[in-house]
């Protein structure tokens, strides 16, 4: 333990058991969480089936998982930086390793998508903890830049790694092993994390929780969320949706003025968004999970109901693109060595926005090669170009008491983008598909005329990200970054 609690300068910093153990379990972790996300998509039908569930409340296996994760995430980061984050670390990993093995048994649809919702909520417990144990394990300069780069490569798979998990195990031995195969996992994260990750900050300082903060906060995220995610079956315009929406809103402003001006002790103090790389970087991953997971949606359904490929071969097509990922994270810090984070994350999010562009050429007769895996080899080079920049800026400047808040931000505008973008894009994709089917085209035809709607609103949304990253992070350089605690560049008012 003192291996790692103890840190070094950067230029004497030596890479020890410790830290390549813990870099493992945090990598781990964060992908576990991620994959769950979208491992069941592929599952659905099956489930469906064998559940009885009936179509409306079919996609809440997804939703609540999203639902409560996005919710809680501000909860979570900060509850690592007020009381331990290994602590809390090891209680979210066991608590949803327990709500796996709910998932695994449920004989019904109520009880899965319970235990489905419990694994989104303890999710946003872990997610935070492992960005803010690598801030903390690492210190400023290459040791981090490696180890957010490993980081990095892990999270910018596991969308994909999930399609493609899922797909073997519901053609292999059966949809309920995707929850099956988290309970061992579980265990080695909670052996890891007791011998070889540092207890953080805090753990043995007393504090006072603000506890209006945290309930008017995770009420809004968990309203927008809930109100997008219904939007397939209660319209934007109907009064449910508005209520919702506006509700979450409502929370959402009598939260930040209670942070600003009444909170002693403040869930998220509003000062991180003076750091300009935490800005930049935040409005860049809202962009960008907007479009990643209206993407992932459409390119799964053009597969599964216009190709009419399998489960299994939906998900192994989607190996080039994690192959890409991977490779291109792994030259995340050479990259931005050489170009800077801002000229980094507007080529990625260019790469991408072009990437996007090609699908929208997809034809209902598609060829795998030319239509499915030479477009999402492309999007998987921009994704990997752009994630790691939008990580590390996301870190910058910030002290090792907030680098669970900051990690838990930097998530929340992921998936709250991702949960917008995806209400966005499907209803475009629904509203010009039945546009055309009651114009006489065929459903395989219609179908892929929507989706050509809903890829094109996913190649403006990237091209926004090139944007926003190119005039929000004027004059961030890594280089620069300041010793943790100090002031970082700040936003223009």
């Amino acid at each position: 333990m003192t291996e790692t609690e103890q840190q070094s300068l950067p230029d004497s910093f030596t890479w020890t058991r410790a830290h390549k153990i813990g870099l493992f379990a945090l990598c781990l972790a964060g992908l576990v969480d991620a994959i769950d996300v979208t491992v069941v998509n592929v599952a659905l039908p099956t489930v469906q089936r064998e559940l009885d569930f009936s179509a409306a409340d079919l996609p809440w296996v997804v939703n609540a998982y999203l639902v409560l994760f996005s919710g809680f995430l501000l909860v979570g980061g900060r509850a690592g930086d007020l009381f331990g984050h290994r602590r809390i670390f090891l209680g979210g990993v066991v608590l949803f390793t327990a709500a796996s093995f709910g998932s695994a048994v449920a004989q019904n649809a109520f009880t899965l998508v319970v235990t489905r919702g419990v694994q989104g909520l303890t999710a946003a417990f872990i997610i935070p903890m492992t960005l803010a144990l690598i801030a903390i394990m690492f210190p400023e300069g290459k040791p981090r830049l490696l180890a957010m780069a490993v980081w990095s490569g892990a999270a910018g798979i596991s969308t994909s790694l999930g399609l493609i998990l899922g797909g073997v195990l519901v053609d292999g031995p059966g949809w309920r092993w995707i929850f099956w195969i988290n309970l061992p996992i579980g265990l080695v994260l909670v052996v890891t994390a007791l011998m070889f990750l540092p207890s953080g900050t805090s753990e043995n300082k007393r504090h006072k929780f603000d506890l209006v903060g945290a309930v008017s906060g995770t009420a809004a995220l968990c309203l927008i969320a809930y109100g997008m995610a219904q939007t397939d079956t209660h319209g934007w315009t109907s009064g449910r949706t508005i209520a919702l929406l506006g509700g979450g809103v409502a929370l959402l402003v009598y939260f930040l003025v209670h942070e600003r001006y009444l909170a002693g002790e403040p869930i998220m103090p509003l000062s991180i968004f003076r750091i300009r790389a935490v800005s930049g970087a935040n409005a860049v991953s809202a962009l960008c999970g907007s479009a990643m997971f209206g993407t992932f949606f459409c390119a799964t359904l053009y597969q599964q109901e216009v190709l009419h490929y399998s489960p299994l071969k939906t998900g192994l097509s989607f190996l080039p693109l994690t192959a890409m990922l991977l490779v291109v994270a792994a030259l995340g810090p050479l990259l931005v060595k050489a170009m800077g984070l801002r000229y980094t994350m507007v080529l990625g999010s260019v790469v991408s926005a072009v990437s996007l562009a090609w699908f929208t050429q997809i034809s209902a007769d598609g060829e795998l090669l030319t239509d499915v895996i030479l477009p999402s080899t492309a999007l998987g080079l921009g994704l990997g170009i752009v994630f790691f920049p939008i990580m590390t800026a996301g870190l910058m400047g910030v002290s090792a008491e907030d680098k669970g808040l900051a990690s838990a931000l930097l998530n929340v505008t992921r998936y709250v983008g991702g949960a917008l973008g995806l209400a966005i894009m499907s209803s475009f994709v629904t509203s010009r598909t039945e546009d055309q089917a009651k114009s006489g085209h065929a459903p395989e035809l219609a179908l892929n005329s929507g989706l050509h709607v809903g890829f094109a609103i996913g190649a403006g949304l990237m091209a926004a990200s090139a944007i926003a990253g190119f005039i929000l992070l004027h004059g961030v350089n890594h280089e620069d970054d300041p010793v943790e605690g100090a002031s970082a560049p700040a936003v223009a008012a």
